[in-house]
């Protein structure tokens, strides 16, 4: 026993510390953490059976927890990340672009996969959907590390936040009528996302204005425990919202940005001004203390995420069929997203240069992660069996994310490092000019 937990620690341990090492050194090399913390989960779990892994393993049992502390953590860290101005910018915009792209790939998918595996159309239209968009963790957990416009990276981060709306609503749906045809109808459908999006964002409203307020009121007495006890609220509206049905990374993700942006305003201390939002809401130390915190614990649970949704893989036992499958569908995605791309109109800059990178992120804005991890059991729950339903699902993932990584690697270069002493005198001539 005391063998085992040594060695547990200095697993965790030893993860912990080669996250940083190529989280600092992406600069350098330009290759995210994400795919190589993926490969330490395949090896010591599938491959070399150091951990199990199997259905009836500790770590399957404790997957829904552990996804649901990842999404709560990550999607705050974004909300936190994200401000008015430059989410206005690209609203229109970006929702256009997601909606094409993600109906588009999840209807030619589906055909796809009907034609060459033989899977009935509600099946087929349930595998499309939940491969159709980009990951809710991999993307914002990458952007801050990149130098590229702040269009760009809300852009990339919004599309694959909100994206979970179709890769989650429209397959959880199908295996509804799976299970009771009679019970769903179109209408229920319609009402079903409506209810996921207007109630996720509105319960995210109401829990992110009812703690600004308790922060506001009572500040004195939670000012060194806020990040905590912010965290605490975080976990509490994620869990009201799944336990409503509601999107609850969609909540949490508003309840960030709200919380960013409405606390960090200037308090009211003077009679003459008339800024409610101000007076009853603002928090500026608690968000600035709870932001230097979370950066922190989000580095920690994203680093050991992506080693657990290697855990999860079970690529040995394979068939050549579903690499291939997987392979095509990886690149189709991919190949779908470039002729679309005018659909970001003005999101896109203006000096052809940068606009030439910022194009080639978002056409390589593919990875897949969360939301196809969790519709890959979900049949299976219900006792729907469909053959190489999980096993495809997972190939997309790890090859979106190859795809990712390598996209990455070679479209995006670091601007130079600017030398200390000419950064100063950089500084210096700003202030005189100024003066």
């Amino acid at each position: 026993m005391a063998l085992s937990v040594g060695l547990a620690f200095i697993f965790i341990a030893a993860v912990s510390f080669l996250g940083f090492a190529i989280f600092a050194m992406f600069d350098r090399i330009r290759i995210t953490s994400v795919l190589p913390l993926m490969l330490i989960g395949l090896i010591i779990g599938p491959v070399l059976h150091l951990i199990n892994t199997s259905a009836s393993s500790t770590i399957a049992i404790l997957t829904p927890y552990i996804i649901a502390i990842a999404v709560s953590f990550v999607l705050f860290d974004v909300g936190l990340n994200i401000r008015f101005k430059s989410l206005s910018k690209v609203l229109v915009g970006a929702t256009r672009f997601m909606f094409t792209v993600q109906i588009l790939i999840g209807i030619i998918t589906a055909f796809l996969v009907h034609i060459f595996l033989g899977w009935s159309f509600i099946e087929s239209f349930i595998f499309g959907f939940a491969v159709s968009g980009p990951s809710t963790i991999i993307i914002p957990t990458l952007v801050k590390k990149l130098t590229i416009s702040e269009n760009i990276k809300t852009t990339m981060v919004y599309e694959s936040t909100v994206s979970d709306v179709l890769q989650l609503i429209v397959p959880l749906t199908l295996i509804g009528i799976m299970i009771n045809p009679l019970s769903i109808t179109l209408s229920t459908v319609g009402e079903g996302i409506f209810t996921q999006l207007v109630g996720g964002v509105l319960l995210g409203v109401i829990s992110a204005f009812f703690w600004l307020y308790i922060l506001n009121r009572f500040g004195d007495y939670s000012q060194d425990y806020s990040w905590i006890l912010t965290v605490t609220m975080i976990i509490a509206t994620y869990g009201v919202a799944t336990y409503a049905g509601l999107n609850s990374a969609l909540a949490v993700f508003v309840f960030g940005i709200l919380f960013a942006n409405i606390g960090s305003r200037k308090s009211v201390t003077d009679g003459r001004k008339h800024d409610l939002l101000g007076k009853y809401f603002a928090t500026k130390q608690d968000v600035e203390h709870t932001t230097e915190y979370q950066k922190e614990i989000v580095f920690f649970v994203s680093t050991f995420f992506f080693v657990y949704i290697g855990l999860l893989f079970n690529i040995l036992t394979v068939s050549y069929i579903y690499i291939t499958i997987a392979l095509i569908l990886s690149i189709l995605m991919f190949l779908i997203r470039i002729p679309l791309t005018p659909l970001l109109g003005k999101i896109l800059s203006s000096d052809k240069k940068v606009s030439s990178v910022e194009k080639s992120l978002i056409y390589f804005n593919i990875p897949r992660g969360l939301s196809p991890a969790i519709i890959a059991t979900v049949p299976l729950v219900y006792g729907i069996v469909i053959p190489g339903f999980v096993d495809l699902i997972f190939l997309i993932i790890l090859f979106t994310n190859i795809a990712f990584t390598v996209g990455v690697f070679v479209t995006y270069k670091p601007p130079p490092a600017i030398p200390q002493k000419a950064a100063a005198n950089q500084q210096a001539a700003a202030a005189a000019k100024t003066g």
